[in-house]
């Protein structure tokens, strides 16, 4: 099973991700984000850590990285994990940051690949989240919460929302082991 934390930057994904991974023994934390250094990858690892450049070696990259995730996507049918990420983001930031190529590679690479189990969708007041890290404006914040909430429920994937400017970081953590609790004893 494949449980993803969801949301834009600022929210926590990474710490309640990495806190779920720790609290329970049988949920493998994996990162399917943007930062190369922060993943795993099964295949091509030393390609995609040698961060060179050019046209074609840039498409290599997309390819490989498709293929890790596959891997992960496919190992998840076999043991329970939890992503912190995972490809659907990367097609929402195209949306919003309108990039039209990369845009048209994960939209069909999401074709290709299985939805997520579960989602946890961290959102929240937009100006909070912004002052958390300064990354993207609170527009862009506002836009992706937006984005990830049509995917979801247009592709019916099981999720729960869990505002991180009305919780704490503690709190977030016990409302998503309920969630958690049940999803691993039904399986």
């Amino acid at each position: 099973m494949l449980i993803t934390v969801l949301g834009p930057d600022g929210t926590g994904k990474t710490t309640l991700a990495n806190k779920l991974a720790e609290a329970y023994d049988n949920l493998e934390y994996i990162y399917f984000g943007n930062n190369i250094e922060s993943r795993k990858y099964k295949y091509f690892s030393r390609f995609l850590y040698s961060q060179k450049s050019g046209k074609l070696n840039i498409f290599l990259k997309y390819i490989f990285i498709f293929i890790n995730d596959l891997y992960y996507f496919r190992l998840a049918r076999k043991k329970h994990l939890i992503s912190d990420r995972c490809p659907i983001d990367k097609y929402v930031g195209t949306i919003i940051f309108k990039d039209k190529f990369r845009n048209l590679f994960h939209k069909y690479s999401l074709k290709l690949l299985p939805n997520p189990d579960f989602v946890i969708l961290l959102e929240g007041d937009p100006e909070v989240i912004y002052l958390r890290k300064k990354e993207i404006s609170s527009d862009a914040i506002s836009n992706y919460i937006d984005l990830y909430k049509i995917y979801i429920k247009s592709n019916s994937i099981k999720s729960c929302t869990i505002d991180t400017t009305k919780y704490s970081i503690e709190e977030t953590y016990d409302l998503a082991t309920i969630k958690i609790e049940t999803l691993l004893n039904e399986r």
